[in-house]
């Protein structure tokens, strides 16, 4: 559930960083208060890596909205046609997906337990 909250405070905090002349400085208010509420919960760890996995969120969709770039992309439409200039997706897609994989490895990671100790075992 806290892996949860901090993964959608990551992806406001994302999308007030990618947006920040548009939508971003309405979004960022909401990461606030988000990230507020979500601090609010001891321990912080290991929900909090939510937060890497929530920064790469926006990140996946910039890259699968540019997915026939690079380059000029039209899309022809009775009576016309519509032109964009569409960046490569690949390095919005790859920095994505490593932050949302590298917060579940560490999640889960952190949720698992702790190896037994053998008993008469003396530390250094």
């Amino acid at each position: 559930m806290l892996f949860s909250l901090w993964l959608v405070v990551g992806a406001a905090y994302a999308v007030a960083a990618l947006g920040i002349l548009t939508i971003g400085i309405l979004v960022l208010p909401l990461a606030l208060i988000g990230n507020a509420l979500a601090a609010r919960h001891r321990p912080l760890t290991p929900g909090v890596f939510g937060l890497i996995g929530g920064l790469g969120v926006p990140l996946l969709y910039v890259g699968f909205s540019n997915i026939n770039g690079p380059g000029n992309v039209c899309d022809h439409f009775p009576g016309g046609e519509s032109c964009t200039q569409e960046w490569s997706p690949w390095p919005w897609l790859l920095a994505g997906a490593v932050m949302i994989v590298a917060a579940t490895v560490l999640f889960m990671r952190s949720r698992a337990p702790a190896p037994p100790r053998e008993e008469g075992a003396h530390g250094p």
